[in-house]
């Protein structure tokens, strides 16, 4: 068969996204194509790809114009024959990325119900009974491309696919913007959609507006910071925005303690969320008498009678 008389794309039966083709090519360079693709008839008289379809841009890669293929036309004579003929060829031999896993739920639920698919075909995609999950999947099936080549790269979690789901088309090319921008972390970026979800909601405004201001675009744009500090930055702003009375006691307690005049070698810490009620000493010394004269100063200092009352603190939180 010639390679141009396939149809172009990864077609109705196709079930792969997000893949390389370096391995693929050595070993078809090396002994060639061992399977042959199974491939059928085109409502438009051209070729579908049955299975095999990486091979086929394998083959095209490697600069090859044709390809010993079987033709399942009439042995497989419907779409749901072909669908499933190549769901469970692949699903005895490899492991579906997230991905792959929306695109084939998208294409069962055209022949089988949500019960049916819930029940005989979630388990072998190692997904759970659950509703709520299958519609999670086949949302990310019809979701920006951008938003599925960073999930499939694991740039971003499920839980942030998740919380981009449910909001809006302007607010979740905002907030994935931002994202990338940053290069957030997992953590960071559950983080970052709680404050940003929480400042629209509490001010009412878009989420989109809150991430349109000055001072937020000014920390993206800012060129004499890396991506790990203005990532820490915009954390920052945003925790400041969602929690101005925290922010504020926290900038108090910082300056009462920052007007001690603690030894060398000695630092007050205390949970930055003020939810923990204690503060911890930290104390770095050389030698038993270096200690004694640090512990000495500090019992001097009459100073630390104004560090405030941490739980006083954590209670004036919004």
């Amino acid at each position: 068969m010639n390679l141009d008389d396939v149809v172009k794309g990864p077609g109705p039966y196709t079930m792969s996204y997000g893949f390389t083709l370096d391995v693929l090519c050595e070993s078809i360079g090396k002994t060639g194509v061992l399977n042959p693709p199974l491939v059928s008839r085109s409502e438009k008289g051209g070729w579908d790809v049955v299975s095999g379809y990486r091979r086929i841009l394998a083959l095209k890669a490697l600069g090859k114009s044709k390809v010993f293929c079987k033709d399942v036309s009439f042995v497989l004579s419907s779409p749901l024959e072909r669908l499933l003929a190549n769901f469970y060829e692949n699903v005895a031999t490899r492991d579906f990325n997230d991905v792959e896993k929306a695109m084939i739920l998208e294409r069962l639920q055209k022949h089988f119900s949500r019960e049916e698919i819930l029940a005989s075909f979630m388990p072998l995609l190692s997904l759970p009974r659950h509703r709520g999950t299958l519609e999670l999947y086949l949302k990310l099936a019809n979701l920006e491309e951008n938003i599925r080549k960073a999930l499939t790269a694991k740039e971003i979690s499920m839980q942030t696919l998740k919380a981009l789901q449910e909001v809006d088309e302007a607010s979740r090319r905002a907030v994935f913007g931002s994202l990338s921008s940053l290069r957030l972390n997992f953590n960071q970026q559950t983080k970052f959609i709680d404050y940003v979800n929480d400042i629209a909601l509490r001010e009412g405004i878009s989420i989109l507006q809150a991430l349109s201001e000055r001072a937020f675009l000014e920390i993206l744009e800012n060129r004499k910071t890396n991506n790990p500090q203005k990532a820490n930055a915009a954390l920052e702003l945003l925790r400041i925005r969602r929690y101005p009375r925290l922010a504020e006691e926290e900038r108090v307690i910082q300056s009462k303690i920052s007007a001690i005049p603690l030894p060398l070698g000695v630092t007050v810490h205390y949970d930055p969320f003020l939810e923990a009620p204690n503060y911890r000493l930290e104390i770095r010394f050389k030698n038993g008498e270096d200690l004694r004269q640090s512990i000495n100063r500090l019992y001097s200092l009459d100073e630390l009678e104004t560090i405030p009352d941490l739980w006083q603190a954590h209670e004036s939180q919004d």
